[in-house]
């Protein structure tokens, strides 16, 4: 604003000089004016000024002057023409010391404006008449000159303006400009400026200027302006193919020249059709419409009160690449030796007003707290986020559609600001949120939100590119319900996702090695659906918690556990006996199933029926030399028993430990009875009996009860327990599994996926 003051001022001192020099010339003839000013305007203006026409009448004490030009300072083009000027102006009060033009009217004016930094092409006008300091001592000497202008009244005004930031001049086709008065004792000047651009946008502004104060005001109302016309402004901070849309306003607007924070406005700023297109003319970001209807902004006293804010279908399209993505790429790099001193100095481009623009909000954002603030209300409706990842094996492509974000009565002496959102998920699921906020601190919050119907299979690109595996079929439903007060965290997670299935896995390279399709089985309940609740908890004010790696951890720590034990899983999920999840375990020599062994297979026979994506294991394992020792032991004591009492054994006998239980050994009587048998001997008695049964008969034997225990274990879970096949497999343990061979004999229980144990032979 100073600088529109300093540019009247010098059209003052321009206007009472020509004054002057008017009624010292209105006797000579035209040709002899016309000849003076060409002559003599390079040496008292630095420019070269011509007239085609020139009258003087000293009844009216009027001038006419038509086909004025004057030049640039360079003298090769045209910076101001007038097809007309008239200038009515009274001598008499001139010579009282009163210099008074009662009409100014203007016609047809053409300015051109060219702008290379700070500088103008009439920046030497300005220190030619604006610098002489000696015009303040000769008013504080002198007085105020007296002057008055009235009836200015400017048609048909043309402008270009020209600047570097620009790759096309701006241009005003036609502009008309009117005011009441201009007078040294009336403070307040009142213009009327309408204009139309050679793009189509209008504007009309009806501005008011107190010379004294230094403040301003105006009704700004304009219509049809193109966003390209901004593109310039961009530029320095985006590579962009172009914009489209335009911009309308009806603002009210004041300020002070002198203070660059005292700055209020209020009115309706919209824009409609915006796009913004990157290098290739792909639009990445778009708005049907947007409405802002301000009632009060002031800057100074930081008082925003917000009627509406409505933004229609905005559009949003991120891609994501393996070292950028398609915003990052646009940004051009800045570096701070290539600010301006202005630049340094203010903090932001004067001469860009997005640059502006950025430094008030920043201003406002860091003085939020203590700001005074009311919305009505704010809506997104129907906008759309697209998102395609390319830094997998397979492309992943997401859509958010439906989307609206709502928010009624915001306020700064509100207790709580709350925002609503809702959008649909690719198609088929859907989100529902609200947020509150403290509006007195950012440090209180909470965050509820709903996550359903969720497609899995959606995200299958990611579990192949990470796992190997692709996911079939799944929906997910997520509630989250998160606190912050004094920026400690409270965050229930409730996970659902029902009918998960992972596919085969696949041949990809750099594929984490990990069981998915297990710890999925392992997870899920006998609905089929893996339920999930996830705590997380933590203070924001640590600066190495970060909330979604603890919710990331969590989950990977319950699939990891999941793998690593499946027992204690499956157990807290069917409550049971964690012990009969892991082995069904028999004493030495046992050919039969009692109680013991049957109470972990009818707990494995749930597992099979309630989580049926897993299968079962039972591998057999225990110390075969232990239990070939206790056969020989048994069988040379059933000897000593036939020998010693007469009595032969019933093979019938179910439990021939219980016949045999009062032998020992180690008594007088069977060590005698050893000695006759196989010789004296000072061996221990266990080897005897070895020797005396014979390794081979023993290894045989054990042998024949290790398949006699498959035949039951697998008799009493196909026939008994009516398993279907596929979802069990009993055998041996092999060399290359890692299950112990030490202890009694026992059916070590692994867990997996039915479709892969199905294909695996005894």
């Amino acid at each position: 604003m100073k600088f529109l003051l300093r540019i009247w001022n010098v059209l003052r001192w321009g206007l009472l000089a020509i004054l002057v020099m008017l009624a010292l010339l209105w006797a000579f003839h035209p040709p002899l004016v016309r000849w003076a000013v060409r002559t003599y305007s390079p040496e008292h203006t630095g420019r070269r000024i011509t007239l085609e026409h020139f009258r003087f009448h000293p009844l009216t004490t009027s001038v006419d002057i038509r086909g004025l030009q004057v030049l640039e300072a360079d003298g090769d083009s045209v910076f101001l023409s007038v097809r007309s000027l008239y200038v009515n102006s009274s001598l008499v009060k001139a010579l009282g010391g009163f210099y008074e033009v009662s009409a100014l009217h203007v016609s047809h004016p053409y300015v051109r404006i060219v702008q290379s930094g700070t500088r103008f092409n009439f920046s030497d006008l300005i220190d030619r008449f604006a610098g002489d300091s000696t015009q303040v001592e000769d008013e504080e000497t002198t007085g105020p000159v007296r002057y008055a202008v009235h009836d200015v009244r400017v048609d048909s005004l043309a402008i270009d303006y020209s600047s570097p930031l620009l790759p096309t001049p701006l241009s005003v086709a036609h502009a008309d400009l009117t005011c009441p008065q201009v007078k040294w004792d009336v403070a307040l000047i009142e213009a009327l400026v309408t204009a139309t651009m050679t793009s189509g946008a209008g504007i009309e502004a009806d501005v008011q200027v107190d010379q004294e104060r230094l403040t301003y005001a105006a009704h700004v109302q304009a219509g049809g302006i193109h966003w390209r016309l901004l593109e310039p402004y961009i530029e320095p901070y985006m590579h962009l193919a172009g914009m489209t849309g335009t911009i309308d306003m009806d603002l009210a607007l004041r300020g002070d020249a002198e203070d660059d924070m005292d700055f209020a406005l209020k009115g309706v700023i919209g824009t409609s059709g915006f796009g913004m297109l990157d290098p290739d003319s792909v639009k990445i970001l778009g708005l049907e419409r947007f409405d802002l209807v301000i009632d009060t902004a002031d800057v100074k006293a930081e008082l925003y009160r917000v009627r509406r804010m409505v933004l229609d279908e905005p559009y949003v399209f991120a891609e994501l690449y393996d070292s950028t993505d398609n915003f990052t790429r646009l940004l051009v790099e800045t570096d701070s030796a290539g600010y301006t001193e202005a630049e340094e100095e203010l903090g932001y481009d004067p001469e860009n007003p997005f640059s502006i623009l950025a430094h008030y909000v920043k201003l406002v954002a860091e003085n939020y707290a203590t700001m005074n603030y009311k919305v009505d209300s704010v809506g997104v409706y129907d906008g759309t986020v697209i998102f395609n990842d390319f830094t997998l094996e397979q492309p992943f492509h997401y859509e958010l559609t439906d989307l609206t974000l709502t928010a009624d009565d915001i306020n700064s002496g509100a207790e709580e600001l709350v925002l609503r959102t809702h959008a649909v998920l690719n198609k088929d699921g859907t989100l529902e949120a609200e947020l509150g906020l403290d509006p007195h601190s950012l440090r209180n919050m909470r965050l509820a939100y709903t996550v359903e119907q969720v497609g899995m299979p959606d995200f299958g690109p990611y579990t192949v590119h990470y796992v190997a595996h692709p996911i079939l079929s799944g929906r997910t439903r997520y509630v989250c319900n998160t606190t912050i007060i004094d920026n400690q965290l409270q965050s229930e997670n409730h996970i659902l996702v029902e009918d998960f299935q992972f596919g085969k896995k696949m041949d990809i390279t750099d594929a984490y090695n990990l069981p998915v399709r297990l710890a999925v089985g392992l997870m899920k309940d006998k609905d089929g659906n893996i339920d999930l609740k996830v705590p997380v908890e933590g203070d924001l004010d640590d600066p190495e918690y970060k909330v979604w790696p603890i919710v990331w951890q969590v989950l990977k720590n319950l699939v990891v556990k999941a793998v690593t034990a499946p027992a204690a899983l499956i157990g807290r999920a069917l409550g049971a006996d964690e012990d009969d999840l892991k082995a069904v375990r028999f004493l030495a020599l046992q050919e039969t199933i009692g109680p013991k062994q049957e109470k972990p297979l009818n707990t494995l026979t749930r597992v099979v029926t309630e989580k049926p994506d897993l299968a079962i294991e039972l591998v057999q394992t225990g110390d075969r030399q232990a239990e070939a020792e206790a056969y020989a032991i048994r069988t040379a004591k059933a000897a000593y028993y036939v020998d010693s009492t007469g009595h032969p054994i019933d093979t019938a006998v179910a439990d021939l430990d219980e016949l045999l239980e009062g032998l020992d050994i180690r008594s007088p009587a069977f060590l005698a009875w050893m000695d006759a048998q196989a010789g004296p001997s000072d061996a221990p008695i266990q080897r005897r009996c070895m020797q005396l049964i014979g390794e081979t008969n023993a290894a045989t034997e054990v042998e024949r009860l290790w398949a006699v225990r498959r035949d039951l274990v697998t008799n009493y879970l196909s026939v008994e327990k009516e398993l279907p096949a596929g979802s069990f497999l009993v055998r041996d343990r092999l060399d290359t599994d890692t299950i112990p061979t030490m202890g009694q004999p026992s059916f070590h229980v692994l867990y997996g996926v039915r479709d892969e144990i199905a294909t695996r032979s005894p």
